[in-house]
């Protein structure tokens, strides 16, 4: 019997001045969505500098984790994705436009949207937990990032 193996990924949140940084990519069909900064933890990677490198590649900026919003248990018919979501700042002075280090060469942009912006293009998000991840952000859930211990061999 094969081994079932789930994706884990992460995402961010991070808000200036009431926006929230959101990337724009397409979908596997070829439409223009946006959501979070977010991918997949590397191996050999623990969740946090996962977290920091999607940040990283994704906006072109160094960030810095600030709290946990949430971990989401995404069920699909086809896959199972345990998403760490985390409130992160941008180090040092935020730039007016950003250029990704994307390796993978998917992001078409980064920008700034209000939280109405986000919510009113919700047939454009990169997927439902777009919507989850910013319903706890909005709502105040920080959890502390010590609830995340990274072991040590």
């Amino acid at each position: 019997m094969a081994r079932f193996k789930p994706f884990a990924t992460v995402a961010l949140i991070i808000e200036h001045d009431g926006r929230y940084l959101m990337v724009e990519e397409y979908d596997e069909y070829g439409k223009v969505v946006f959501g979070m900064p977010s991918g997949h933890i590397d191996a050999k990677e623990s969740i946090l500098e996962a977290a920091v490198r999607e940040g990283r590649e994704e906006t072109g900026c160094e960030v810095e984790l600030t709290a946990l919003t949430g971990i989401y248990d995404y069920v699909k018919d086809y896959e199972t994705i345990y998403r760490f979501c985390f409130a992160a700042t941008i180090k040092g002075a935020v730039p007016q436009a950003f250029k990704p280090h994307d390796p993978d060469g998917e992001i078409l942009g980064a920008k700034w949207y209000t939280a109405d912006e986000i919510f009113a293009n919700k047939a454009q998000w990169r997927t439902r937990l777009v919507g989850l991840c910013m319903n706890d952000y909005l709502k105040g859930q920080r959890l502390p990032l010590s609830l995340i211990t990274k072991v040590v061999p």
